[in-house]
């Protein structure tokens, strides 16, 4: 893991959403954010996580403390499960609590990992998937653009996968609702850039889907060795940067795409995978 860092204050004042902030990806994009002054809500499955995201404000209070900078952000964990029909309400009613009711960045990161194996599917397996990966990320959304909680020129990102284009058939379900996320990028970034006056509110707004390769998270981590070793020899070798990927190194990606500088990058897939799903 690369050094904690605090970084250049550009988001002091923003409140970000991030979904599955507890642990791996999330909670690296939950510091990134953090460390440049956003505040942020983060979401996990259960309330024994909380204690997690409950960590990661005390690491970027640290950096402050370090800095001898003041901070006026918070880092706030909610459990709010994707499974759950009321996870999008759940989301809005905690923003309303602690952060007035508005939200400038999205980050749609928590998923259904269930891969989708052709010849074995079940209905309950196809069903939570859709839930996890389409379901739940529209309804959160549709909530945040219902009550009007978008600002100017806020940012939605979807973590999506390099399966969405390096299919696989046992993980039919898990790249097909990866493929969805980012056909719902492309439709969320037509609405909202200011084109529709039903969301000038949010006139903007850009939305993009970040295309996630091989990743040392612990649920990669935690597959059998030998699917691991599988894995690698499946990616590492098409990456132009042949090593494991880190979660820093997909959070910055995210970071920039929640930037001003990124203005102007909106309804687009952005590779962060070293190279081994080139788009263009």
């Amino acid at each position: 893991m690369a050094s904690l860092q605090l970084r250049g204050q550009d988001l002091a004042g923003k409140v970000a959403v991030i979904t599955g902030a507890s642990r791996g990806i999330g909670r690296a994009i939950a510091i990134n954010l953090g460390a440049r002054g956003c505040a942020i809500l983060g979401t996990c499955s259960s309330t024994q996580n909380l204690a997690l995201i409950d960590s990661i404000d005390h690491e970027v209070a640290a950096l402050f403390k370090d800095a001898n900078q003041n901070r006026s952000s918070k880092i706030i964990g909610i459990s709010a499960n994707i499974f759950s029909p009321t996870c999008a309400q759940t989301i809005a009613d905690a923003l309303v609590q602690h952060f007035s009711g508005r939200v400038d960045i999205f980050v749609n990161n928590a998923a259904d990992p269930r891969p989708g194996i052709i010849g074995e599917l079940t209905v309950e397996e196809i069903q939570q998937s859709i839930i996890g990966n389409i379901q739940t990320p529209v309804l959160i959304v549709d909530e945040l653009v219902k009550r009007r909680m978008f600002q100017l020129e806020s940012r939605i990102i979807y973590i999506s996968s390099i399966r969405s284009r390096q299919p696989w058939s046992m993980q039919l379900m898990y790249s097909a609702g990866k493929s969805a996320g980012e056909s719902l990028c492309r439709t969320w970034a037509e609405a909202f850039g200011g084109k529709e006056d039903r969301f000038s509110f949010m006139a903007g707004t850009t939305a993009n889907a970040v295309t996630v390769g091989l990743t040392e998270t612990e649920s990669v981590t935690q597959v059998p060795p030998e699917a691991l070793e599988s894995f690698k020899r499946e990616f590492i070798p098409l990456q132009c940067l042949p090593r494991f990927g880190q979660p820093e190194d997909v959070a910055d990606v995210v970071g920039l795409l929640c930037s001003r500088d990124a203005r102007w990058i909106t309804g687009c897939v952005v590779s962060a995978s070293g190279g081994g799903i080139k788009i263009g």
